[in-house]
């Protein structure tokens, strides 16, 4: 018997991080778009609409469970009580995970049964796209069901057993070809039961920005994953500075896919626009290098970083510090990937042929 509703467990899945899968999601759907309007190989069908549509459901549901079963399976493995150790010695360590089970609100077994209840409604919603997209799309359900299993395997696997991979030095890699690569070209797929090169190196961006977040937020997050014997690929080279040129290289590669799509023909030549969003990135890198030299010194949003509305919260949670650099990183993955889908929404035809 769950004694929560909805709304509880919606807040206590931190929904503010399903941007992290909808995003790429939407620009899966948006390139599909693109495709029903100028490419004439690409036929709109409302079929197709309308499985976008669920699995834009499909998605949250499946991020929510996910982010759910993490907690349970941190919370198994005492992850969260070496956390709270930290806290109470005085590390600058993020607002403590899973209150929601130490309260008393819910108990851990509670959060594992929702959180398979949501994944249960995600697989529900993905055997209604399946049957649609096969009775009236032409898809071959094998490469949904290569990316459903995937998707949710690695989702599982990525904290609990027996893989951990996020404790084993691979989480950001499963969060980049999640967040990326399963979810945009699905998107994608479900829309026009086809793959473009187009999706495919707008994917990329997708996983590799994403993978930023995980990253930026494992510098933060230094000492209590070691002290939770969890191994972040942060953990795993040892310092912060190097998490920071980790970072420096994920948004290079980032930009760099844009320009090397274009250039091979298979993005628009406005896609070059999302260059307007490397102040932004310019000024992320500067916060996380002053957070790893100068960790004491503090710092306030500015407009340009994108929304905080709820600041005064965080500083009265203490964590302003933590929500600047990690609001920050969002913003920048979803103004980079949006930029990305609209300006090829809008301008399908203007390609350069170099190659």
């Amino acid at each position: 018997m769950v004694k929560q509703g909805f709304k509880f467990w919606f807040r206590a899945s931190r929904n503010q991080a399903l941007g992290q899968s909808l995003t790429p999601y939407i620009v899966g759907v948006l390139f599909a778009v693109a495709a029903w309007i100028y490419n004439p190989d690409v036929v709109f069908n409302p079929f197709g609409l309308l499985c976008g549509l669920l699995g834009f459901v499909g998605v949250g549901a499946a991020h929510t469970g996910v982010n759910l079963l993490d907690d349970y399976f941190d919370y198994k493995k005492g992850a969260v009580a070496a956390r709270e150790a930290l806290i109470d010695g005085g590390f600058r360590a993020r607002l403590l995970k899973c209150a929601y089970i130490e309260s008393g609100e819910a108990t851990a077994e509670e959060t594992r049964n929702v959180g398979w209840m949501f994944i249960s409604f995600a697989l529900l919603c993905g055997a209604i796209i399946l049957v649609l997209g096969i009775l009236f799309l032409g898809y071959d359900w094998r490469y949904l069901a290569v990316f459903v299993a995937l998707g949710l395997l690695l989702g599982v696997m990525y904290a609990g057993p027996p893989l951990r991979l996020s404790y084993h030095g691979f989480g950001e890699i499963v969060v980049g070809i999640v967040f990326g690569a399963l979810i945009a070209i699905p998107a994608y797929y479900v829309c026009t039961a086809r793959i473009d090169a187009s999706i495919v190196w707008a994917s990329i961006p997708c996983g590799l920005l994403t993978m930023n977040i995980v990253n930026t937020h494992a510098i933060m997050d230094f000492e209590s994953d070691k002290a939770a014997k969890r191994t972040t690929f942060v953990v795993l080279l040892g310092s912060k500075m190097a998490g920071f040129w980790v970072d420096i290289v994920l948004l290079v590669v980032a930009y760099g896919c844009i320009i090397a799509g274009v250039l091979l023909g298979a993005l628009p030549l406005t896609s070059l626009l999302v260059l307007i969003t490397l102040p932004v990135a310019i000024g992320f890198l500067r916060l996380v290098r002053l957070y790893v030299t100068h960790p004491e010194q503090d710092e306030t949003p500015k407009w340009w970083m994108g929304g905080f509305k709820q600041w005064d919260l965080y500083k009265q949670y203490g964590i302003e510090w933590f929500m600047l650099r990690w609001a920050l990183a969002r913003n920048l993955l979803i103004q980079f990937v949006l930029i990305v889908a609209t300006t090829n929404l809008l301008g399908f035809n203007l390609y350069i042929t170099l190659f």
